[in-house]
């Protein structure tokens, strides 16, 4: 799957609040959806600490089997990013 239209510019654009130590990134809900779904092949190679810290933070994860039409299996009470996008999330910090 490739990444969402204009995520690369989105993520060129992002600015770093300095006070708070945060990078500021604002995205769309398919957007979002695209960076939980990276977050996931990430996670695939051997390394969740990303995804588990964007579920966390921001309630977002992929599911392939949601992806895919199937029934989605248990997230232990997070909401796939589908659910996040519904909820009109559009603000994305993170630790700069």
């Amino acid at each position: 799957m490739p990444p969402a239209d204009g995520l690369a510019e989105q993520v060129r654009t992002a600015s770093c609040d300095h006070g708070i130590k945060r990078w500021r990134l604002y995205l769309t809900p398919e957007q979002m959806e695209s960076v939980a779904y990276g977050l996931w092949l990430h996670r695939m190679t051997g390394s969740a600490a990303e995804a588990n810290r964007f579920a966390r933070e921001y309630g977002v994860v992929h599911s392939p089997a949601r992806a895919s039409g199937e029934e989605p299996p248990a997230t232990n009470g997070l909401p796939s990013a589908a659910g996040a996008a519904a909820r009109g999330g559009t603000g994305v910090g993170g630790r700069g």
